[in-house]
């Protein structure tokens, strides 16, 4: 697995298993050539989000690790942010004050309701209607200028949550959008153990990002070291048959390409 990246992890400091050093260790192990880490960071108030006390701690503990261990792996800082629609303001300064390599940007919430965890107002709406909800999210989140990178891009079927009629112009205006705005979607492999058992996105998708010129990363999701990077060789496998012959990778917010 030389030369890979695995950009979406996790630590103690969000909803994570372990802490930096051993999810570090872990990708050494499984010869990756970078990390990147990106705790949840979210400002409405959940437990599965990095407290804002925590903020200095995860600066100081990724740049020590990241001077520890620059002879074995690039290690990369980044955050999943939270989308939500009309704190854009707030997001924008949280994200200025962190010396970011990158920004996951990720929708979990419609309104105040967190479907990614919370399965009690599933069939309140239509399936189709909860698509047109979520991907408007999506739009908006691509549109707000806050983020490098489009996290785990249809995480509305988690649960086995699929549409009653063919949603693919909304997925492809969605995929225009994050285009116009020049954003890169990662290939997250952790959607097949989910109960969706599947990429988020779908291998569908992966192919009309190649269709739109939408670079990709690749990330594990990882919440546990025997995550990290799992899945990579199916997800390498469908990205260069599907035509990718790079990756993105990220340094201060600036773009670079990996070959695979």
């Amino acid at each position: 697995m030389l030369g890979m990246t695995d950009y979406h992890m996790h630590s103690i400091l969000s909803d994570g298993k372990n802490n930096y050093e051993e999810m570090i260790l872990a990708a050494i192990e499984k010869g990756l050539d970078e990390v990147g880490f990106s705790d949840h960071l979210c400002l409405k108030p959940v437990n599965w989000a990095i407290s804002a006390v925590d903020l200095p701690v995860m600066v100081e503990q990724i740049e020590i690790l990241r001077e520890r261990y620059k002879s074995q792996i690039k290690v990369k800082f980044g955050i999943e942010m939270d989308y939500l629609e009309g704190m854009e303001d707030e997001i924008s300064k949280v994200i200025s004050s962190l010396p970011l390599d990158y920004v996951i940007g990720s929708v979990h919430f419609i309104g105040d309701w967190n479907f990614d965890t919370d399965k009690s107002l599933y069939g309140k709406w239509s399936n189709d209607h909860l698509y047109k909800m979520y991907y408007d999210l999506i739009q908006k989140a691509a549109r707000s200028g806050l983020f490098d990178i489009i996290g785990h891009m249809d995480i509305i079927k988690k649960f086995r949550i699929y549409p009653e009629t063919d949603q693919s112009p909304l997925i492809e205006d969605t995929l225009k959008i994050i285009k116009e705005n020049n954003l890169v979607v990662e290939l997250n492999t952790g959607g097949v153990d989910r109960p969706c058992a599947e990429f988020t996105p779908a291998p569908s998708i992966v192919e009309r990002c190649y269709h739109h010129h939408i670079p990709m990363t690749l990330t594990s999701d990882a919440h546990r070291t025997d995550q990290v990077a799992r899945h990579f060789k199916t997800a390498v496998d469908l990205l260069q048959k599907v035509g990718f012959e790079e990756l993105v990778t990220f340094q201060a917010r600036e773009r670079n390409t990996l070959k695979i």
